[in-house]
This record gives structure tokens, C-alpha cells and sequence, in this order.
């Protein structure tokens, strides 16, 4: 039994060696992406509607968190990691204006500092960063984000949906970080779904 047992261990060996050589050779460069263009939102005629606030933005995503790289080179070599800042709070006063210009283009009558009859959070729950120099020069984001809207002073949201979103910009990271939020949010300002449950609650 000597014999087979050793054969079968150097076919086992040369099979693993091939699967090595094998993948490294196809193995692809990552691929810049380039992000839909924004769905059309629903305008609205926010006068016959309760007024919105957007209160509350939450990250969910544990600080440090790697969630993507720095490529360089022909090849888009890898270069470094971008991870999640734990200071995120930063730039949530950027996204919370561009959340209330958003709202604002689609027809909503938008009331600062919570005072909206409606109250809307948004919580980032996956977030992707990467950036690319040498041939192109660019940064882009990919976020999932959780809304929930509320009443005024009620606990439990009537509208709760998941949207996705993709931002690409020059070299700048909260701006994808911004555009993919925006896309995102745009995405929900064109769901029916949501439309029909703000104008249910007048």
C-alpha cells in the first residue's frame, strides 16, 4: 500500500501546485466603476404635504474597518488600505445639507432641527471606498443605506426600505462618500413605495 499512498500524495501535491500558477495567471486588475446615472425622483407637490425633516445619520460601520484600497500603477497594484474613520461625525453635517437640497429639489417642504412633521434617519449600513492614480485619477464610494421615516413623536417608523448608492469623483474622498449618499437617497425619492406612504401620512 506504500506505493499508491505516495502516489496519491504527489498528485495531490502537483494538482494544488497548478491551482497556485493557475489563479495567479487569470487573476484581473481591479476595474474602476463607472456608477449609474440618478433614477428620475417622483416630484411631489410638498404644500399639500406634511413637512420633512431629516434628523439623523448613522453609520454603521465599526471604526477602522478596512473598506477598500488605494490601487497605483498599470496594473492598479494595491497599494494601501483605506479604512473607516471613527471621527465619520466630521462629515455628517455635509451629507444632512445635501439630504435637505435633495428633498428639497424633489418638491418636499423641508423644517431644520427636527421640526418637520415627518422625521427621516438614515443609517449607512456597508460602505466601500477605493481610489486609482497613475492612468486615471479618482476616488469611488458604494453605500447601502437604511431609511426609516416617522411620525413626529412616535417610536416606530411607518417606511422603512434599503437603497444602494455609487459616487465617483477627482480625488476626493468625502466627495464619493457624498455622491454615493446622494445617489442613494435620489434612489428613494423615486421608489413609489415611499411617495405613497409620506402622502398617506397628511
Amino acid at each position: 500500500m506504500r506505493f499508491p499512498i505516495e502516489r496519491f500524495t504527489i498528485l495531490i501535491v502537483l494538482l494544488l501546485a497548478s491551482l497556485v500558477v493557475f489563479s495567479g495567471c487569470t487573476s484581473t486588475r481591479p476595474v474602476p466603476n463607472i456608477p449609474e446615472a440618478a433614477p428620475p425622483m417622483i416630484m411631489v407637490d410638498g404644500e399639500s404635504l406634511p413637512t420633512l425633516s431629516f434628523t439623523k445619520l448613522i453609520a454603521d460601520v465599526p471604526g477602522g474597518r478596512i473598506t477598500g484600497y488605494h490601487y497605483e500603477g498599470l496594473e492598479y497594484t494595491r497599494s494601501y488600505a483605506h479604512k473607516w474613520d471613527e471621527n465619520f461625525s466630521n462629515q455628517t453635517n455635509d451629507l444632512n445639507f445635501a439630504a435637505q437640497v435633495v428633498l428639497e429639489d424633489a418638491g418636499y417642504r423641508v423644517k431644520a432641527g427636527g421640526l418637520g412633521e415627518l422625521l427621516m434617519e438614515g443609517t449607512i449600513r456597508k460602505m466601500s471606498y477605493n481610489s486609482y492614480s497613475y492612468k486615471v485619477s479618482f476616488d469611488q464610494a458604494e453605500c447601502e443605506m437604511k431609511w426609516d421615516v416617522f411620525r413626529a413623536g412616535e417610536d416606530e417608523p411607518f417606511f422603512t426600505t434599503l437603497t444602494n448608492g455609487a459616487g465617483r469623483v477627482d480625488s476626493n474622498q468625502s466627495g464619493a462618500i457624498k455622491a454615493a449618499f446622494e445617489l442613494a437617497l435620489r434612489r428613494l425619492l423615486a421608489d413609489e413605495a415611499f411617495v405613497e406612504a409620506v402622502k398617506g401620512q397628511k
